[in-house]
């Protein structure tokens, strides 16, 4: 067959593409007799041809009645409801066209199978361009980005939530099948690591051409092929168009009723060969975060990774005002006025040498309001608090970071890493507590300099030896002030004061340094070892005063200071041995020694030093037993060093009315856990699930003993043995192609027991439970209308051996969306996302809530100026309340709303 006629065919298969989807809906819902028709597509050599076109088509002519293409195994299956002759015909690029002829009488099923055989032809003057929506190459998957535009894509992100296997949550995250990407790459080049968010949620998806999905990603190019990895990323190729050249675009909106609302934001950006650049502008005060999470860029936590040495160190803040908000999205209740400018840039200095820098400045000014009662149930007595608290903070960051890499060599790389991150923040609240009116003011700063240097040097294809070293110091100093005096049943003989107040600083210093060797031998065997000597310095000191402001009087209590120095030293190797029995079947083995050496001086106490070492055995297995099915199982025991905030001796105002002291010596936490996934398919199949078990046996675990008032509360650190926590999680993906919609089911539960002492009690046994259970359902409509839905109901169930409250406490919530986009034609589209929150222990009249939002964008021919409608909360709901329990209470929080907020939006590219 010559190329024109291919390119003829494959273009009438694109231009049904839209008619044939609405058809087999219709087929799908009013057809009572269909057969079904299954089969694989192979090769002269057996071997699977994945996204291979089937046609179904009349036994004489062209006319297609039914299309799909084979999964990466070469799997396809169809139904059609007619009787007679007709023709299947396979067409693949590269590939003889072959046509096999079906008798269709009635029966349920039928299984075709086709071998297409390899075909040399010369192309005369004719290109043909393979346009396939999905592609594989070994390990990564290329979607063309095109064929999953549904007319209503902003950035980035709009467009990755319609790729098949991938999905958004709700805060950003990016995850492929059940595993969050490792980064978000463009051009093969990464700017925000971690912090993609500020990517996906900023620049045009216009720009995208291709979208690529690494599996088994190693970000140091150096290890490809020799370390074992389960990670993923993502990278982003760009059209033509918009190659080596600068474009961007702005969206400018405004809009309110009583109040002035603005939303802004402006991209300016080039990915040319030789630099990158990215330059972001935004400022809202509708409540919409700009950058999302970038606490990833700033204190970054990669497991599982070399050249991580450092990760996770970092110094706690010991008091904050809490402003979350369980369940609802963050913007509802965020007031805000935020502006961010961002400027990042990457260098190819050389062919040898690549320099990348990342700027963000960040400024807002948030307000927030909190209504909250809690109703306290003890063995000696019963009370009720009431807070009606409102806030306002202003915060600014910055933060700058720099990496440089130099490739000495083809074998051999040097990695430098800079950050460092500048932040303040200054809360001040009114709170009315049980009547009585007070004032807060918080003042909490941040220094961070972390500075990384690793080196690689690759001996041959199966070897490569890694030398890294790392310094991080942190402060995070704070001042609390509250003008009212709560504490009169606590403190004797301070009847003078009426105010409190309390200084405190965090500091930390870490220094570390780590070698690692890996070998991969020719079966596929992995020999890793690692050894380090890491440093770590936490000096905490706190300062709780009791003010009399009329004579200007500061009162010290004795229990309420700490002057806390603890370090740490450990010298540890670690092994770690891959073993593959077949091809399918692997075992991994690890195993690490530490000599551990602790000192902890504090306050006017004797210093306290430990000695001591440890082993850490784990055992896992990865069983694949054929393309569809794989097992992981692991077991690990694990121990935990105390942390400064776990061992300081006297107590530590931590908000308003409660105080935490620590253990007050060294100690470490034995742990056991047990790990069991088991995965039903595989990523882009139209089937895919995946089920995890885990148990985890803390046979040390810091529990508490608590003194619950009315007006104060006091908590110290208690070491318990056996706890023990189970969690189920299981999600299910389906592709129902009779609809072209993808079907999601979610089931998670999670058991905790633990022990705990109130006031002056017993051991109190406390289980805690917890269902999560729901569907989606999201459309793939090439064109015209799509909706996306779901629902979730969450059970919390508490259970107590206390003798007034056993087996009192549980709760059910429902969350529900429905969200609906029309376009009408490549000039106009609408959206409406409404969400809906049931709470099953508030009264009928508070239970309920309902939100709605909506937009409209109008686009212009050349599609350089759009214009667009927006609303959200539609329904102007004002207030929002949940409920929530815990083993000592139950709580009814309402939160302020923003109004009703309708803008005019202008978006404009150049």
């Amino acid at each position: 067959m010559n190329g024109r006629k291919i390119e003829l065919l494959l273009k009438k298969q694109n231009l049904l593409n839209y008619l044939l989807t609405f058809l087999s809906l219709l087929v799908g819902m009013f057809c009572y007799s269909q057969t079904q028709i299954q089969g694989k597509v192979t090769d002269s050599l057996n071997q699977p041809i994945a996204y291979a076109n089937v046609l179904l088509q009349e036994a004489e002519g062209h006319k297609i009645f039914k299309f799909t293409s084979t999964n990466q195994d070469g799997n396809y299956q169809l139904s059609i409801d007619k009787i007679g002759t007709l023709k299947l015909a396979y067409i693949s690029m590269g590939y003889a066209k072959k046509e096999i002829q079906v008798n269709l009488s009635g029966e349920e099923s039928l299984v075709v199978n086709a071998m297409l055989f390899e075909e040399e032809f010369q192309l005369e003057e004719v290109i043909i361009q393979d346009e396939r929506p999905i592609s594989v190459k070994k390990d990564t998957v290329i979607f063309n980005a095109d064929s999953f535009r549904r007319g209503t894509e902003v950035v980035v992100e709009d467009l990755l939530k319609n790729l098949p296997g991938v999905s958004v949550e709700s805060d950003g995250t990016i995850k492929v099948g059940d595993r969050e990407i490792e980064r978000l790459m463009v051009g093969g080049d990464d700017l925000f690591e971690k912090g993609y968010k500020v990517l996906s949620k900023n620049m045009t998806s216009d720009a995208v051409d291709k979208i690529e999905i690494y599996d088994k990603y190693s970000h140091n190019r150096l290890l490809k092929g020799i370390e074992e990895s389960d990670r993923v990323a993502m990278n982003i190729e760009l059209k033509e168009d918009y190659k080596q050249q600068w474009f961007g675009n702005a969206d400018l909106g405004a809009g309110g009723f009583d109040e002035f609302y603005h939303k802004n934001r402006a991209n300016l950006m080039s990915f040319g060969q030789k630099s990158k650049y990215y330059f972001l502008a935004n400022s809202n005060n509708i409540g919409v975060d700009a950058i999302g999470d970038i606490s990833q860029m700033i204190w970054p936590m990669r497991f599982n990774q070399s050249g991580t040495v450092g990760d996770g160190e970092r110094a706690n803040a010991l008091l904050g005002l809490s402003t979350d908000v369980p369940q609802l999205k963050r913007e509802r209740t965020n007031f805000n006025d935020a502006r961010l400018v961002s400027l990042n840039a990457i260098h190819n200095l050389s062919e040898k040498m690549k320099l990348r820098s990342i700027g963000f400045f960040n400024w807002d000014e948030q307000d927030f309001f909190r209504n909250q009662t809690t109703q306290f149930v003890l063995d000696e007595q019963n009370f009720t608090n009431t807070e009606d608290f409102s806030l306002n903070k202003t915060k600014f960051l910055g933060f700058g970071k720099l990496d440089y890499t130099y490739d000495i060599e083809d074998n051999i790389m040097l990695e430098y890493t800079g950050s460092f991150n500048s932040s303040d923040g200054n809360s001040e609240s009114s709170l009315v507590f049980n009547g009585n009116s007070t004032l807060e003011n918080l003042q909490s700063d941040n220094q961070l300099i972390d500075q990384k240097l690793l080196y690689t040097h690759k001996l041959n294809e199966k070897e490569v030896v890694l030398l890294s070293a790392r310094y991080i110091n942190e402060e995070r100093p704070q001042s609390y002030v509250n003008n009212q005096f709560l504490f009169e049943d606590l403190f004797e003989n301070t009847q003078d004061a009426d105010a409190v107040g309390q200084s405190s600083k965090n500091q930390m210093n870490f220094y570390g340094t780590e070698a690692e060797y890996k070998k991969r031998k020719d079966n596929e065997q992995l020999i890793e070892f690692i050894t380090g000597l890491t440093y770590r310095e936490d000096h905490l000191s706190s300062s709780f005063q009791l003010r009399d402001e009329a004579e200007n009087d500061i009162i010290l209590p004795r229990d309420f200071q700490n002057e806390t120095t603890y370090t740490v030293l450990n010298a540890y190797a670690k092994t770690k041995y891959l073993y593959p029995v077949t091809e399918d079947l692997k075992f991994i083995g690890n195993l690490s020694a530490h000599q551990l050496v602790n000192s902890l001086s504090q306050n006017d106490l004797p210093e306290q030093n430990q000695s001591l070492f440890y082993l850490q055995p784990s055992l896992g297995l990865r069983w694949k037993l054929n393309s569809k099915n794989t097992f992981i199982s692991n077991y690990t025991y694990s121990t935990n060093n105390a942390s400064i905030i776990d061992v300081y001796e006297n107590n530590i105002l931590t908000n308003f009315r409660g105080f935490n002291r620590g253990i007050a010596e060294p100690t470490q936490l034995n742990a056991s856990n047990y790990l069991l996934t088991y995965r039903l398919g595989n990523f882009g199949d139209k089937f895919f699930a995946n089920a995890t078990i885990n148990y985890m046996q803390n046979h040390d675990f810091f529990s508490s003993r608590s003194t619950i008032e009315q007006d104060f509360q006091l908590s110290e650190k208690l070491l318990i043995e056996d706890q023990e926590l189970i969690s189920v999680n299981t999600t299910i993906d389906k592709y129902i192609k009779a609809f072209s919609s993808n079907l999601k089911l979610k089931l998670n539960y999670s058991q905790i027991n633990f022990v705990n002492f109130v006031n002056a009690s017993g051991a109190r046994e406390i289980n805690n439970q917890s269902f999560v259970y729901g569907l989606e359902l999201r459309s793939g409509f090439l064109s015209g209308f799509n909706y996306h839905l779901g629902t979730e109901f969450r059970t919390s169930e508490v259970k107590t051996t206390q003798s007034n409250f056993r087996n009192r406490f549980s709760n059910t919530d429902n969350f529900s969306f429905l969200d609906l986009s029309y376009v009408f034609s490549d000039r106009f589209n609408m959206t409406l996302n409404t969400e809906r929150y049931y709470f099953g222990n508030l009264d009928s009249g508070n239970n309920t809530y309902y939100f709605s939002d909506f937009s409209a964008m109008y686009i212009t021919k050349d599609k350089a100026l759009n214009f667009g409608l927006s609303a959200k909360n539609l329904f102007n709901t004002q207030t929002f309340t949940n409920f929530s329990i815990s083993d000592i209470s139950t709580s009814t929080t309402s939160y302020r709303l923003l109004p009703r907020i309708v803008m005019l939006n202008v978006n404009f590219k150049f």
